[in-house]
């Protein structure tokens, strides 16, 4: 019998801080961390010398999620087949997205919701934001039976995922589980976020939004200028909400698996969603670490510009009076 050879694997030995950024997106210590965390969930029952160390699964998953493509990711680490990377991937993703509660965490104190406040504010002056809010399409093969549910108004099919986000781009809050055709105020109007919102949690604060979501006491998007104090009250909204948009490029040029340049996730959309949450999970990593963008600062192309226009009329049939009072409220003592 022909003995069998094993090809070396990859680890981080030997590589410079600049390649294990460029490669995975995070650097060494934010991979040892990360490593640590999620170890006694993948640890193996059996130690046999066939057994796929848990470095060389992590190191398989964060390129892929940072590449997009599977087909560099099996050239990259050596030794391990697409029937293998198949195997542990939702293994290693239920193990990520299993961190949520420590890295995905909407400001839950005074002293936390004061210091996200003081960040907007320090933006262009817009008082008091808890949160930038908007959602995003992540493209994927929809199920056959079902694709229309996950074509969305752009005419492809994706998750259509929510999230909220402080001033340092902060994932503070995520929704991923709707298809594309969902409408952005359906998702917020049935999210935990909301909830806690009209429940009082949040009744010092408000969320900056676009025209899409309709006007609330604690939900304030842009209106249609019509004086002075009107227009720099928009000027500073728009400058406030820009951070959400933002941070949905970084995230997208960080993992590439979830933009439009890597093509359509070929996942289920069960593991899209954990694919989702987990790469959120990752960018908040980079973020509180510091862990920079090597690539220059992507813009929005144009495909994935937000028509707000055209959400407009849905937002408007949620408007509440004691909205419109807090909006009035805010432009007479801040602009």
């Amino acid at each position: 019998m022909q003995e069998r050879i094993f090809r070396p694997r990859t680890t981080l030995h030997g590589l410079r801080e600049h390649d294990i950024i460029q490669r995975y997106m995070l650097n060494w210590q934010a991979i040892q961390q990360l490593l640590q965390n999620i170890e006694p969930q993948l640890a193996p029952t059996l130690l046999t010398p066939r057994i796929i160390p848990t470095e060389t699964k992590l190191l398989a998953i964060l390129h892929m999620l940072a590449s997009g493509s599977f087909q560099t990711t099996g050239a990259l680490v050596a030794g391990i087949s697409q029937p293998s990377f198949s195997a542990f991937l939702p293994k290693v993703m239920d193990a990520i997205s299993g961190l949520t509660p420590r890295h995905i965490c909407f400001p839950n104190t005074l002293q936390k919701q004061q210091e996200t406040k003081q960040g907007f504010y320090l933006i262009s002056g817009f008082p008091p934001a808890l949160g930038a809010i908007d959602c995003t399409y992540v493209r994927l093969v929809p199920p056959a039976a079902i694709e229309h549910l996950y074509r969305n108004r752009k005419h492809t099919h994706s998750i259509n995922v929510q999230a909220t986000v402080d001033r340092q781009g902060l994932i503070t809050n995520i929704v991923a589980k709707y298809p594309g055709s969902v409408h952005d105020s359906f998702i917020f109007r049935h999210s935990t976020i909301n909830q806690h919102f009209q429940d009082g949690q949040y009744c010092n604060g408000l969320l900056v939004a676009d025209q899409g979501y309709g006007i609330q006491p604690w939900l304030t998007p842009i209106g249609n200028p019509s004086t002075a104090a009107e227009h720099a009250y928009n000027d500073a909204h728009r400058k406030t909400r820009t951070i959400v948009e933002r941070t949905f490029r970084i995230l997208k040029s960080r993992f590439r698996c979830l933009d439009i340049s890597g093509g359509s996730l070929l996942y289920s959309p069960e593991m899209v969603c954990k694919i989702i949450l987990s790469c959120a999970i990752l960018h908040n990593i980079c973020i509180r670490r510091n862990i920079p963008l090597l690539e220059p600062e992507p813009h929005m192309p144009e495909e994935e510009e937000e028509e707000e226009g055209g959400l407009q009329h849905e937002g408007e049939q949620q408007n509440t009076a004691a909205g419109l009072r807090r909006r009035q409220h805010i432009m007479n003592n801040f602009f």
